[in-house]
């Protein structure tokens, strides 16, 4: 009887020398995907403060191309203007409003 308890604790040494093992493994690997996620949340964190930025340069950007685009658009309105194509018109291409006698009418069928 004896020699079966001394089998016995020397199996469950054995078997707690390897559960241990196993808590061990368990405990580093944990602690590994602890600092691997934490990492992960520091790169996504820089990751989204950097689109952050990018996206606030890309809206200066568009509204820069908005207020040019406007001032565009009022420039074109000048040059485009009735009386300054009329001004152009009649001093330096020295043309003028026809009489209405030279204007002939087409008729479209």
């Amino acid at each position: 009887m004896k020699d079966i308890s001394i089998a016995l604790n020397g199996l469950l040494l054995k078997a707690t020398r390897k559960v241990q093992a196993y808590i061990l493994l368990l405990t580093i690997l944990f602690l590994a995907l602890v600092i691997v996620s934490s990492q992960l949340v520091i790169y996504s964190s820089f990751e989204k403060r950097a689109l952050v930025n990018e996206l606030n340069v890309l809206h200066q950007q568009r509204d820069a191309l908005q207020v040019e685009w406007g001032q565009l658009l009022l420039e074109q309105s000048a040059w485009g203007s009735y009386s300054r194509v009329e001004a152009l018109v009649s001093n330096q291409l020295q043309m003028q409003v026809p009489q209405a006698k030279h204007v002939i009418m087409a008729r479209q069928k």
